[in-house]
């Protein structure tokens, strides 16, 4: 399957093109009074036109130019993702090591802070036991 948003800019392409290459359209779409309309009498002209339409549509994408293109396309976007696959994994692992590191430190410093009040509690005690 192709995919959606190349199709959805074709078709819209290929409506602006039947919108500039047909006068008569133009002239009712000038004196239209509002999107609406517009949107009315375009849908009146597609509809009769609309098969034309598909055929110069399905003619444009079976295109071996476009085609070519669609592949080039996918290749670029394949190779950008694989940059793109690697870049995350190096941020990811350089991310890793830092909250390791900062996990140690946080452990370390847990460590001499209990031993400190372990020390202090156990120097009042004895005061207290004298």
């Amino acid at each position: 399957m192709r995919k959606l948003s190349l199709l959805i800019g074709t078709l819209g392409g290929a409506v602006a093109g039947y919108v500039f290459s047909n006068s008569r359209l133009r002239d009712e779409l000038a004196d239209a009074k509002n999107a609406e309309d517009a949107a009315k009498i375009l849908g009146k002209h597609l509809q009769r036109d609309g098969k034309k339409v598909g055929d110069q549509v399905r003619d444009f994408l079976d295109n071996p130019d476009v085609q070519k293109n669609v592949e080039k396309t996918k290749a670029f976007v394949q190779r950008s993702l694989a940059g793109m696959q690697k870049e995350i994994t190096r941020v990811v692992k350089k991310s890793e090591i830092q909250a390791q590191r900062a996990a140690l430190k946080t452990a370390k410093s847990a460590q001499k802070r209990a031993k400190s009040v372990v020390r202090s509690t156990f120097k009042k005690i004895r005061v207290r036991a004298v």
